[in-house]
């Protein structure tokens, strides 16, 4: 596997590492990133306030920045640890090796985008803003290429001997990513955002793979532009749900 692309874990304070941990510290800590989990979900990014997040983990403006160095970093940070929780969860009805395996956990993950759709906004914001910090954007990118690395790495006999396995895997992030920042913008509709997720991905699989796996891509690819969905991977309709059970998954979702 092409480990060097795997960022070392994001630093809460690049400059300030944590010598000694305090039971009161950690609770603060955890406080903040709670309520920054909260106001994403609720306000989006363009709505975060430091002022208020401080006001209600019932810390100083002095503390977090103690603790966190800057918004973006504390805003990395929670995004992260609220995928990481998740992911934990997320489960498929197929082989994780099979292409299918790979597709349905790429759909289970974003479908419950729909959830969170401001929350989901901000990590596009983030990923895609010039003047994100490297080591912010690092930790966002692994979100996509963690998964994609490992089942990469699980089907590199397949790979043609001209893909680097570590530049398919980014670039395979970008096309991901890409893709939801289109969906929360508004130029997907969410009838399209699964549908259309899984036809580039497939797309770009297939200039890169051969053998067998490139032929189950190209059907699977014909399927989704015959039928507009592939039910050997997901059901891809936009899913339901109740405001109440909306609110109250958003603090864990991505």
């Amino acid at each position: 596997m092409t480990r060097e692309l795997a960022p070392a874990p994001l630093a809460p304070h690049p400059d300030r590492p944590l010598l000694y941990a305090s039971p009161q510290i950690l609770a603060r800590r955890r406080r903040m990133l709670k309520e920054a989990r909260r106001m994403l979900a609720e306000d989006g990014i363009d709505g975060f306030s430091i002022r208020k997040l401080c006001q209600r983990a019932e810390v100083a403006q002095r503390t977090l920045y103690n603790a966190f160095h800057n918004k973006d970093r504390l805003i990395a940070l929670a995004i992260r640890e609220a995928f990481d929780e998740y992911s934990t969860f997320v489960r498929q009805t197929s082989d994780p090796v099979a292409l299918t395996g790979w597709l349905s956990r790429t759909v289970a993950i974003n479908r419950r985008n729909f959830h969170v759709r401001n929350y989901t906004a901000a990590v596009c914001a983030l990923y895609f803003a010039p003047g994100t910090p490297q080591d912010v954007w690092e930790t966002l990118l692994d979100m996509s290429l963690r998964g994609n690395l490992l089942w990469l790495d699980q089907r590199k006999s397949d790979i043609g001997d001209w893909i680097d396995i570590g530049h398919f895997a980014r670039s395979l992030a970008d096309v991901q990513y890409a893709t939801i920042n289109d969906w929360c913008l508004g130029r997907l509709p969410d009838a399209r955002y699964l549908p259309t997720l899984v036809e580039n991905m497939l797309m770009i699989l297939i200039g890169a793979v051969q053998g067998p796996l490139a032929e189950e891509a190209a059907a699977l690819l014909g399927e989704l532009g015959a039928t507009g969905t592939i039910a050997s991977v997901a059901d891809m309709s936009v899913p339901r749900v109740e405001p109440r059970r909306a609110a109250a998954e958003s603090v864990s979702a991505p």
